[in-house]
């Protein structure tokens, strides 16, 4: 197979997103268990913001930035025989490769999830990172049925995701949010405050009876990751998804925490293909469970992929809990 003509958005060096340049790229074909994605629709997630500031390690100049999207298989490479050409999917990037911010994508195969006929190409590209992120976060916690589980930040599209996957396993919910959001919480069955509240934490205890919690999973940052410490019960566990607490806050010989990270993109390095299997079913279920209303979507805000700077700055300033996706 020939290499492939098309356009991306390229990143030059750290800045914002207004540094971004639409360019004609030149893709190589599909390598050995790689998958060449047309794209249909582009998701932004705030890692993408950030690594556009901040920049990557594994990053140069002419780097296309993106870790989410959706499209239809346009290629396979070598020894994917599992896929079929024309098949919806949608998908999770690895950082060290062009990202999702072009108009064709390549994939490792292993990472694809097959999206539902029934399932809306906006739906599907919304998913992966913030629906993967929650999946995992949940998969650290043994043992929720009839628990108290404390979610902070619970408003963002991961914490939308953690609350239905809490609910089914039977979790008590426990959230932080701003007030806005409190109406749509509380119809789901989640015990919320407002995290502008000084007395936020101290509020959630209460309404928990004054015990402690089982789990929590920070939304937040590390910092308030740490402080949660002190809400947790003997043999409780906590998940820092924005960062990770290197020790804990507590004494030894006292409450005997679980510390948990997760870091969904690491998995592309590090995740065995037994692990990749395992990811991919959970995130075809929970898409599987989006067409009958039993998983969330995101109020969506669709913009042109042509305008995807200017997208990328609306959703770093006023995102509001919207989920801001490129249509090509």
């Amino acid at each position: 197979m020939h290499p492939i003509t098309t356009q991306g958005w390229c990143w030059h060096a750290p800045g914002e997103p207004d540094t971004l340049t639409l360019t004609d790229l030149t893709l190589p074909a599909p390598g050995p268990g790689e998958v060449l994605v047309e794209n249909r629709v582009i998701a932004i997630n705030p890692v993408d913001w950030k690594l556009i500031e901040w920049g990557h390690g594994a990053w140069q100049a002419g780097q296309v930035p993106g870790v989410d999207g959706m499209g239809v298989i346009a290629a396979l490479g070598e020894g994917v025989s599992h896929l079929r050409l024309g098949s919806r999917v949608a998908y999770h990037t690895d950082l060290r490769r062009h990202g999702s911010f072009a108009r064709h994508t390549c994939v490792p195969a292993r990472a694809l999830l097959a999206v539902p006929d029934a399932l809306s190409d906006e739906a599907a590209a919304a998913f992966p990172c913030p629906g993967l992120t929650a999946w995992q976060a949940l998969a650290k916690l043994p043992a929720l049925e009839g628990e108290a589980l404390l979610i902070t930040g619970a408003a963002s599209n991961v914490g939308r995701y953690a609350i239905a996957l809490g609910r089914k396993r039977g979790a008590r919910l426990f959230a932080s949010a701003e007030a806005r959001h409190h109406e749509a919480l509380r119809r789901l069955g989640v015990t919320v405050a407002d995290y502008h509240d000084a007395n936020w934490l101290a509020t959630l205890l209460a309404a928990n009876g004054g015990e402690p919690f089982h789990a929590a999973i920070d939304l937040v940052s590390s910092a308030q990751a740490a402080e949660l410490c002190h809400a947790l019960g003997y043999y409780g566990h906590l998940v820092a998804v924005l960062g990770r607490i290197e020790q804990s806050p507590l004494p030894p010989f006292s409450r005997c925490l679980s510390l948990h990270e997760i870091a969904l993109g690491a998995q592309h390095a590090h995740g065995s293909d037994r692990q990749w299997q395992q990811l991919v079913r959970a995130g075809e279920s929970m898409l599987a469970a989006m067409v009958s209303g039993a998983m969330p979507t995101a109020p969506l805000a669709l913009r042109n992929f042509t305008a995807l700077p200017a997208a990328l700055a609306e959703a770093k300033q006023q995102g509001r809990g919207r989920k801001f996706l490129l249509t090509l």
